[in-house]
């Protein structure tokens, strides 16, 4: 419970209940506020719709029902404006006076004292009114007794006699459940009873249900049929076929729902390959009002919707009759903050349009192109964008144009432009292409909405074809060029939103013509009319018009020649506009736009000037126009680090040193202020040498700094200075010397992320010294150092985790001799668990770790633990630990490994057994061909076993160990060798009747690696024997091995095709040429 802000204060009751209520209404409507923020979303958690059986309307009864939502629209406009009108000729009644508190006399006092004590009365005679047990109406705090009845209604007003078969509903209405402003969270003591009787009604044990984890309250609502107890097994046979498939589906789609990973996978598969027989009615009224539930967590709502996709494949064209609901539902997705969901969902409208076709879609969503609700509007041109790029502009261009023609309401154009820019959206970014060869036609379709009668529909038209423009660039200014006056005509006309509409689509047009060397004075006079408007809209107040200046400002090709006054008509107006304060801390979009156009200025005009003008914002006494103006100098340098080679003493002292004040001045971390002195450090290099001192000093006051936030930055800035400082003193490494023994120092460090940084920073130092200077440390010495880093191994950070490891695998490289043979087993032990790991990144540092120290004390007992780490059940650790054998294999060459790997393979263990080919695998694949081509004939006999084992896994993983190899021999075997390879393809070729999907790979794959091994001649032989087998099942894998054949060796296949030079009573096919050999 919050605590009062008025609490522990002395004050007269009636100042104490004033303050109280200006806090209970401040709070109230900081409630509301952030309640309201988000009513976008609200709108599409609001989305409902009539899921019953039999509730599907017609196409003719959605259109009279848009025709009715828009009347009442017209009426609602109509009445309000009626009633201003109305309002205005009233006389305003006097405002109410404001309290005071501090000036209230003795007399008010005592008036207010009567006042309150008649309301306290009022109060308690309403209250006993209510508490009677006839029921007293209260109208605006009036209870309508019979006495104030009397007096309000005439004389001719009787009062009548309840009739005796009337009885009263005196059950409440629910306030929370017919409010639709807000939603008020249950108390917690509210939820534990409701999960308490959620627990008891839910079955632990309901027939069908093994393998569900956990239930929510809604799965009541949505589930009750597989749910309740009284739906036993025996009692099923009482009901229908289709009653049984829906209970069925149902049952199935909670596992998917709240089901463990196993019992999941098996329950998606069941309903995807069972759709057609369940049909899409039992499935789809089942799924879809699940959808609809706004408590689905976002893993719930990925699954129902992967699961919808998977089924609406599986039923193809049955899905027709639900497109109207599958759309209402799954069109919401599309402006979900989840970009996964957002795919996710475009994939399914993308499938449902290939389904169904694009008559089926127009008839569902073309009574939404005018409805009167803009979020409903903005959906169907997102969906509509999606059907279009699906089925193919040719076939719904004349639809589009239809749309955008009618006058029948402006609300229909508006949202057929809006088709045009989702299209541009959605196949932008690289994919304008696509729409280019359409690009003129779409064009023509908008051209007349730019001069239409409604504003919002020329808004959307200017602003399409920026979008478009945006998305074809830098193709396409042709198809733009019929558009221009109307833009020009448009820009003159228009202020404010309307304006920076047009000033978007021109900027975009004249970025095109800057691309096309025959649009260069057409190019060069807009953009000179263009920057006047931009110059007098840069103090404009409106944030939109400030993102469109900034928006355009880059894309415009502005020089020195073409506006020779460029500071003082440009940078003097663009800095005073936009780099003060109050832009700087308005928003995050809105400083980066301002960065991005200062980067566009510098790059165009002069970037040390810029650089010297802005650099003074560093030492601002506001923290946000600080982090901006580091920013831009962090852009400003990495987009042209080359021009910083004429950079004078003064301005290179003010550039450090602003960034370097900014970085102390700073209470919010952030990592731009890192990057700018990386960028620094990149540009300027050997220059850095005198800014060292200033810095490190920096770096060591704040590393022992109480804040922890403060600690990691610092150590984080070691690792970006140390490559500088080790550039700048070349031969003497005395600095990083005193920057390790300040770091181990610290290695003591409570916070990991701060310990993390601390053994990066560390790592960084030693890599940069050289090795003698770091085998001759003493303090702290490499003997002092790793045993104090080998504990902190055991830290379950990951960022902890990987910096140790990748400091253990750089000493272990370059001083690795310098550490006892004992200490790198202990540390080699410690490591172990490091491969099992969940982080990739972690196994990988550990894998290569163990190559190095394998490499300082030779691979004989780092192999006997890693040897001894296959016997484990767990299978990711054995897989960790094959990589590991395969890495020191490669480190210490396969003659010290192969040996040892042969032997343990003899041990009758399947794990163990399958761990050894996994470290073959990994060993062929690290290794060249000429040692792969040399250790053939002794890894034969233990190839030959894995691939005649019975085991299935045995004989994928070796023929994922033949695979390596013979990739690696290709063009190195001779005719010995390759009777090795040709031996493998007969061991292998019986097993490409598996039907295992995961072993059949495999094995595909080891057939065309021996394929290129020992050429196409000899493996056409093994290929003309199954290709007319009258077996079906025989014929299809030999016929898909002859069709990558063809593919990849087509040319080279046609020598060695059987000879049919004449058949039986048949016809000659000898063709001579073909026997023409060069």
């Amino acid at each position: 419970m919050s605590r009062s802000l008025l609490e522990g204060y002395a004050l007269h009751k009636r100042l104490r209940d004033e303050l109280q209520q200006e806090e209970e209404l401040l709070e109230a409507s900081t409630l509301t506020n952030s309640l309201q923020h988000n009513d976008y979303k609200k709108r599409g958690n609001a989305t409902r719709v009539a899921f019953e059986k039999g509730t599907t309307m017609s196409y003719k009864q959605v259109m009279q029902e848009r025709n009715l939502e828009r009347e009442e629209m017209r009426l609602a406009k109509h009445t309000q404006s009626t009633d201003n009108s109305i309002d205005s000729n009233v006389v305003p009644q006097p405002t109410r006076r404001r309290k005071r508190r501090w000036d209230v006399t003795p007399e008010e006092y005592e008036q207010n004292k009567h006042k309150d004590q008649r309301v306290i009365l009022e109060s308690k005679l309403l209250q006993s009114l209510l508490n009677t047990k006839d029921k007293v109406p209260v109208i605006n705090g009036i209870p309508l007794t019979d006495e104030i009845l009397d007096k309000i209604l005439p004389p001719q007003y009787t009062k009548i006699a309840i009739p005796t078969e009337y009885l009263t509903n005196d059950s409440h209405p629910d306030v929370i459940a017919l409010s639709n402003d807000y939603y008020i969270p249950p108390s917690i003591e509210n939820a534990l009873m409701e999960s308490k009787n959620l627990a008891k009604d839910l079955p632990v044990d309901a027939p069908g249900m093994a393998g569900v984890q956990f239930y929510k309250e809604a799965d009541k609502k949505h589930f009750a049929a597989v749910l309740t107890s009284q739906n036993n097994v025996e009692d099923d046979h009482h009901l229908t076929d289709d009653a049984k498939k829906e209970k069925r589906v149902l049952s199935l789609l909670l596992k998917v729902k709240n089901g463990s990973q196993v019992v999941r996978k098996r329950s998606l598969r069941q309903l995807t390959d069972n759709a057609r027989k369940f049909g899409p009615e039992a499935l789809f009224n089942a799924i879809l009002p699940l959808m609809l539930e706004p408590d689905l967590d976002d893993q719930e709502r990925h699954l129902i919707v992967k699961l919808t996709g998977r089924i609406m494949f599986q039923l193809d064209a049955l899905v027709g009759p639900y497109t109207r609901k599958i759309l209402t539902v799954i069109s919401p997705l599309l402006i979900d903050e989840n970009f996964n969901l957002r795919l996710e969902a475009r994939d399914i409208i993308a499938n449902l349009s290939k389904a169904v076709g694009l008559a089926t879609m127009i008839a569902n969503l073309r009574p939404d192109l005018d409805n009167v609700d803009e979020y409903v509007r903005n959906l169907t041109s997102r969906v509509f964008a999606i059907v279009a790029n699906t089925l193919g502009l040719v076939q719904f261009l004349p639809f589009l144009r239809a749309v955008v023609k009618s006058r029948k309401s402006w609300m229909a154009r508006h949202t057929g432009i809006k088709i045009i820019q989702q299209l541009g959206i959605l196949l932008g970014g690289g994919n304008g292409n696509s729409i280019l060869p359409y690009l003129k036609k779409l064009i023509d379709v908008i051209q007349p909405c730019l001069q239409d009668e409604q504003f919002q529909v020329r808004t959307i038209a200017a602003l399409t074809i920026s979008q478009l423009a945006d998305s074809v660039y830098p193709y396409g200014v042709d198809a733009f060029e019929g558009s221009l006056e109307d833009l020009w005509l448009g820009l003159k006309k228009h202020r404010g939103k309307g304006l920076a509409g047009f000033l978007r689509a021109i900027g975009s047009i004249i970025s095109l013509m800057e691309r096309d060397p025959s649009y260069e004075e057409y190019s060069n006079y807009y953009t000179k009319e263009i920057t006047r408007t931009l110059l007098r809209e840069f103090s404009s107040p409106d944030e939109d018009m400030k993102k469109t200046v900034l928006l355009i400002l880059p894309k415009l090709p502005l020089s020195k020649q073409l506006i020779p006054a460029y500071q003082k008509d440009i940078i003097d107006p663009f800095l005073k506009n936009f780099w003060n304060r109050r832009l700087a801390g308005d928003s995050q979009k809105l400083s980066k736009l301002v960065v991005d156009a200062t980067v566009g200025l510098g790059t165009k005009f002069d970037l040390l000037d810029l650089l010297e003008r802005i650099i003074v914002y560093s030492k601002d006494e506001n923290e946000s126009l600080r982090l901006l103006c580091v920013s831009a100098v962090n852009a400003l340098i990495t987009s042209s680090s080359d021009t910083l080679i004429g950079l004078d003493s003064h301005l290179e002292y003010t550039l450090v040193d602003g960034v370097l004040y900014a970085f102390q001045e700073q209470t919010v971390r952030s990592k731009t202020y890192l990057q700018a002195f990386k960028s620094l450090f990149l540009a300027l290099k050997e220059r850095m040498g005198p800014h060292i001192d200033s810095i490190i000093s920096t770096v060591l006051y704040r590393v022992k700094n109480k804040s922890p936030e403060v600690r990691q930055q610092a150590t984080d800035l070691i690792v970006i200075i140390a490559p500088a400082i080790k550039l700048c003193n070349r031969d003497d490494d005395t600095l990083l010397m005193k920057l390790v023994l300040v770091l181990y120092e610290s290695l003591g460090e409570v916070y990991p992320e701060v310990l993390g940084s601390i053994i990066s920073a560390l790592h960084t130092c030693l890599e940069c010294m050289d090795k003698s200077s770091m085998n001759n440390m003493d303090n702290p010495s490499i003997n002092q150092l790793l045993p104090t880093i080998t504990p902190i191994l055991k830290n379950r950070q990951e960022k902890v985790q990987e910096a140790c490891i990748k400091l253990v695998g750089m000493v272990a490289q370059r001083s690795g001799e310098t550490i006892n043979a004992r200490e790198w087993m202990r540390i080699s032990f410690e490591m172990l668990d490091m491969l099992k790991s969940s982080k990739k990144r972690i196994r990988i540092a550990a894998n290569s770790t163990f190559g190095s120290i394998a490499r300082t004390i030779g691979p004989q007992d780092v192999l006997v633990m890693l040897l001894n780490n296959l016997r484990v059940q767990e299978r990711q650790l054995r897989v960790c630990t094959a990589v590991a054998i395969g890495i020191v294999a490669e480190t210490c060459l396969p003659y010290t490994v192969l040996p040892a790997l042969m032997n343990e393979y003899r041990i009758p263990d399947k794990n163990i057994q399958n761990g050894i080919l996994k470290s073959l695998s990994f060993l062929f694949e690290y290794i060249e061909g000429e040692t792969t081509k040399d250790y053939l004939f002794a890894i034969s006999p233990l190839i030959e076993d894995a691939l005649t084992d019975r085991d299935q896994v045995h004989r994928q993983t070796a023929a994922t160990v033949v695979k390596h190899i013979a990739m690696n021999c290709v063009g190195l075997l001779y005719d010995d060798y390759a009777e090795v390879l040709v031996h493998y393809l007969n061991l292998i070729l019986p097993n490409i009747f598996e039907t295992s999907p995961h072993v059949i790979f495999r094995i595909l794959e080891a057939i065309e690696s021996l394929r290129i091994s020992i050429g196409i001649g000899v493996f056409s032989n093994y290929l003309w024997s199954g290709l007319f087998h009258p077996a079906r099942k025989v014929r299809s894998p030999y016929w898909k091995m002859l069709n990558q054949a063809i593919i990849y060796n087509s040319d080279s296949l046609v020598p060695y095709y059987p000879r049919f030079d004449k058949l039986e009573g048949g016809k000659d096919y000898n063709i001579p040429e073909l026997d023409i050999f060069i």
